[in-house]
């Protein structure tokens, strides 16, 4: 099983699997923050203007709309991974949808830059 999830990975082209490491973990924090650190928009909504449970079109790593948060201060969105879950791979190929946190935009940090309020 080990064996197919890994020729799996080659070919998708995912190098070191789910395994997590400091050196990972930073350097796709660098690779966010150099994707993602400009300039604020004049069209991004202010945090402020933000309400707790409506949804908000934008651009984000994983999806273009996504649901405020409040109390977490964050978006939740609905993404679809490229990749099989190694779990149940190779009975079930399908990739996963799942439900993932994106910070609101700002200078510091965060991904989720909402430009417009979705339904009334």
């Amino acid at each position: 099983m080990p064996n197919e999830i890994s020729m799996h990975y080659a070919k998708i082209g995912r190098r070191g699997g789910l395994a997590s490491s400091p050196a990972k973990r930073a350097a796709a924090r660098r690779n966010a923050l150099k994707r993602w650190r400009r300039k604020p928009d004049a069209g991004i909504l202010p945090l402020h203007r933000l309400r707790d449970g409506m949804w908000y079109l934008g651009h984000g790593r994983n999806a273009a709309a996504g649901v405020w948060d409040a109390r977490a201060k964050c978006f939740w969105t609905v993404a679809l991974n490229d990749f099989a879950n190694p779990a149940a791979f190779p009975a079930e190929p399908r990739r996963q949808v799942r439900l993932k946190r994106e910070d609101y935009f700002s200078r510091l940090s965060g991904t989720f830059k909402p430009i417009a309020r979705l339904g009334a």
